[in-house]
C-alpha cells in the first residue's frame, strides 16, 4: 500500500525535455505567432494602401513604408522559423545526439559560472568548466557556418523589427491624421505597453534572476 501511495504521487521534478525538442517546439510557436503578426499587419494596411495617390500625403506614404516593411519582416520571420523547424526535424539521430551534447555542455558551464559568482565567499574555488576545443576551421568557413546559423536563427530578430515598424505606422498614422487626442492616448499606451516585452527578454539566462521570477510566478498558480 505504502509503495502505491508513493508512486502516485507525482514528483517535483519532471521529466527534462530535450534539447532538441524544446528549440523545435520554440520555432513552431515562433512561426505561429509571426503567422498571426503579418495577418493582423495585413488587415491593418487596409485602411491605407486604397487611399488614392492623389489623396496621399506625405505622412500617409511614410505609414505605408512602415506596414509594408513591417509586413515583409513578419512574413519572412514565419517562413525562417518554418525552415528552422522543418531543418530541426530532418536531423539525423547522430546529430541530434551532438546538438544535445553541445547544447548540454554550453547550459553546464553557464551553470558553473553562474554558482561560482554566487559561491564567491566560500573558501574552496569550484572546479572551473573545460574550455571549448580550438576551432582549427579556416576564418572564411568560420565565417559561412555562422551565416548558417545567423539564418536559422534570425526569426525572432526578424518579427521585433516587424512589430516596430507596425507600431511606428500605427503612431505616423494616429499623429498625421487623426485628431490629437487620438495622437496622444496612443502614444501614451504604447509607451506604457513597451516595458512588459521588454522585461521578458531583459530575464536573461542568468540562472538566480529566473528563480526570483518563478518563485513570484508561484504566489499566483496560474491565476491572472
Amino acid at each position: 500500500m505504502g509503495s502505491k501511495t508513493q508512486e502516485s504521487i507525482p514528483s517535483a521534478y519532471p521529466r527534462r525535455q530535450t534539447h532538441h525538442g524544446v528549440v523545435l517546439k520554440g520555432f513552431e510557436l515562433l512561426a505561429l505567432a509571426a503567422t498571426f503578426v503579418a495577418a493582423i499587419q495585413s488587415q491593418v494596411m487596409s485602411t491605407t494602401i486604397g487611399v488614392a495617390r492623389s489623396d496621399e500625403t506625405p505622412a500617409l506614404r511614410a505609414v505605408n513604408a512602415f506596414y509594408l516593411s513591417g509586413l515583409v519582416f513578419d512574413l519572412v520571420s514565419a517562413f525562417l522559423a518554418f525552415l528552422t523547424a522543418r531543418w530541426l526535424q530532418r536531423l539525423t539521430d547522430e546529430e541530434r545526439a551532438h546538438l544535445e551534447v553541445v547544447f548540454e555542455q554550453s547550459h553546464s558551464r553557464r551553470f558553473t559560472r553562474a554558482s561560482a559568482d554566487a559561491e564567491a565567499d566560500v573558501e574552496h574555488d569550484p572546479q572551473p568548466p573545460a574550455p571549448p576545443l580550438p576551432d582549427k576551421r579556416p576564418f572564411v568557413v568560420r565565417c559561412i557556418h555562422a551565416y548558417f546559423a545567423s539564418s536559422l536563427f534570425a526569426p525572432m530578430t526578424l518579427l521585433v523589427f516587424g512589430v516596430i515598424c507596425m507600431a511606428v505606422g500605427f503612431l505616423i498614422f494616429a499623429w498625421a491624421e487623426q485628431p490629437l487626442v487620438v495622437a496622444i492616448v496612443l502614444t501614451a499606451v504604447c509607451a506604457g505597453l513597451v516595458p512588459f516585452p521588454v522585461g521578458v527578454f531583459l530575464i536573461g539566462r542568468n540562472s538566480a534572476t529566473r528563480r526570483r521570477v518563478i518563485d513570484l510566478l508561484s504566489r499566483k498558480q496560474g491565476d491572472w
